[in-house]
């Protein structure tokens, strides 16, 4: 870019833009106003190009980003599953209603878990209706 020769063009800005870019122009490295239009266009036009913001974002933030949510979707995949093997049993107590035994909870939470971890969560009132009437 350096050996390309430059044309000049008229930019018309609100003086809190000139404001913002001398501030920020010793930040960057910028010796020119002229010098830091550019950098920002090339940057904005890179952006517009490829349509994808993560090539122009600081590779720190977005691992970052990427870190948070690895973390929530592990906490979410365990929350469901909690929450999974929890309708199991209330379908299976709800089901275990229409027989007059008394339901052992701490047996019926190791068996919700088991068949929750084998069905991967695809459970349903009908199906604990039919194990209920079996027993």
């Amino acid at each position: 870019m350096a050996s390309e020769s430059k044309t000049r063009t008229a930019v018309w800005l609100k003086p809190g833009t000139i404001r913002k870019i001398d501030a920020w122009m010793a930040a960057d490295n910028c010796e020119t106003r002229s010098e830091f239009i550019e950098k920002a266009l090339v940057f904005y036009l890179g952006y517009l190009e490829t349509n994808d913001a993560s090539k122009y974002l600081c590779e720190v933030l977005s691992n970052m980003i990427r870190g948070i949510l690895d973390n929530n979707n592990n906490r979410l995949r365990s929350l469901l599953f909690k929450w999974c093997v929890e309708l199991n049993m209330v379908c299976h107590t709800v089901a275990a209603h229409f027989k007059a035994d008394e339901i052992d909870r701490r047996k019926l939470r190791a068996y919700a878990v088991q068949e929750v971890k084998e069905t991967n969560g695809q459970i349903s009132f009908d199906n604990a209706l039919d194990v209920q009437r079996q027993i």
